[in-house]
């Protein structure tokens, strides 16, 4: 998040609108694909983000500084997201052995992908999204939030306990069993993370296309132009790294998950509903 963000939170908090539209902004991208990993669904995360950035707008007052701005918003992210009704979407029951069962199932059938050019890599490319959605579900929702956070968003440990409301060593710990079982069942089953794993993007995407022959439209979230530039550059950079580094790379690169244009318009329906009196134009 920008240098300036705590600029804008302080003219916004004055009442100065284009300031509010300005930390919108600065905050919705980050909100939305936090949301999008933990409910694994395009459009529960987009309900969910604009319920989240609505209690940041109506509640600015109540930040104090007394910690960065960016913390305050992932402390009240984290908490609405803790205390939602269990989403349709959600995953329920997904644990690492199940996940194990299913890979293992399919270590001697082949999925040959039928189709080429662009829709061949979109398919690889939500295939890969989609298994490491699955991955992130097999931990409960709060060690979920503290990988995403500490290991992709890159919060300190200092931040992760305000953030948390524990300390940073709990934080640190947490932390670290994340990373660690995470990293171990990639290591294990990932042909991306390790070459000699049989599990592939394409033999994924395969294996949907042939119990659904006809292609899906993707979802919001993936992006058709560019995707196979996108894979091949990622693939290639996964190549430089170590395999102890391939994990987060690969749960780092979500350049997909962008949050939704109908975002933008937040800031504006509250002015215009008359309820907030303290916005200027």
């Amino acid at each position: 998040m920008a240098s300036n963000l705590e600029d804008y939170v302080r003219q916004a908090k004055e009442g100065k609108k284009q300031a509010l539209e300005k930390v919108v902004g600065h905050i919705q991208d980050r909100i939305y694909g936090l949301a999008l990993r933990i409910l694994g669904d395009a459009e529960d995360a987009e309900d969910e983000t604009q319920e989240i950035l609505i209690k940041v707008i109506t509640h600015l007052s109540d930040y104090r500084e007394e910690s960065a701005f960016s913390s305050w918003v992932y402390r009240v992210a984290c908490n609405h997201l803790l205390t939602i009704r269990k989403r349709k979407n959600e995953r329920e029951g997904v644990t690492f052995d199940f996940l194990e069962d299913m890979i293992q199932a399919d270590a001697d059938k082949t999925y040959p992908l039928t189709v080429s050019g662009p829709e061949r890599d979109l398919l690889a490319e939500e295939a890969r999204l989609e298994c490491m959605q699955a991955v992130l579900a097999c931990l409960d929702k709060k060690t979920r939030m503290i990988y995403i956070l500490g290991d992709i968003f890159g919060v300190t440990s200092n931040e992760g306990a305000y953030i948390f409301d524990i300390t940073p060593e709990t934080f640190r710990k947490r932390l670290s069993r994340s990373r660690m079982r995470i990293g171990e069942f990639m290591m294990k089953h990932c042909g991306l993370v390790n070459k000699n794993n049989f599990c592939r993007c394409h033999k994924q995407a395969g294996k949907k296309l042939a119990s659904m022959p006809r292609i899906p439209a993707m979802r919001p979230v993936i992006k058709r132009d560019g995707v196979a530039k996108g894979r091949a550059e990622a693939v290639a950079h996964l190549n430089e790294l170590s395999e102890i580094e391939r994990t987060t790379a690969m749960f780092r690169r979500y350049p997909e998950y962008r949050s939704p244009e109908s975002f933008t318009y937040i800031v504006k329906d509250l002015i215009r509903s008359g309820k907030y009196t303290m916005f200027m134009e």
